[in-house]
């Protein structure tokens, strides 16, 4: 197992663990290999909605890690897509591609580069403070 990976996914355990917009999450699925890892999470959220994260993270030559594949899945309380993060190779024609934000069904945009699990739980929980307010 890699050391490196471990503490990536017990980091994004750790984000969501104490993110006060997450009311429980269950972790689907995790592997841990020398040389690449996968987690799927799968969060409630305090306002009704969802946060579903895969990431796929392979070693580099180097040891360091590179972020393949992504999805960062979030929608609100009635089934709505609120914004979906990914690497799915149909967007091809944008800038940055694979990587790319879907804002709703229909609006999507290219992103320079991977968002953080970090990042996302930021925006989630501004999310939820706005509703609250």
């Amino acid at each position: 197992m890699n050391t490196l990976l471990l503490q990536r996914f017990d980091r994004l355990e750790h984000v969501l663990c104490e993110s006060p917009a997450v009311r429980y999450y269950h972790i689907t699925y995790s592997a841990v290999t020398q040389f690449s890892g996968q987690i799927r999470v799968r969060a409630s959220l305090v306002d009704g909605g969802l946060l579903e994260v895969f990431e796929y993270v392979t070693v580099n030559a180097d040891g360091t890690l590179h972020l393949k594949k992504y999805r960062y899945h979030w929608q609100d309380a009635g089934g709505n897509l609120v914004r979906r993060w990914d690497t799915a190779a149909h967007h091809r024609y944008l800038p940055h591609a694979p990587h790319h934000v879907h804002l709703s069904e229909s609006n999507i945009e290219g992103v320079a580069k991977p968002p953080d699990v970090s990042a996302v739980i930021a925006l989630v929980e501004a999310h939820v403070r706005v509703k609250d307010l």
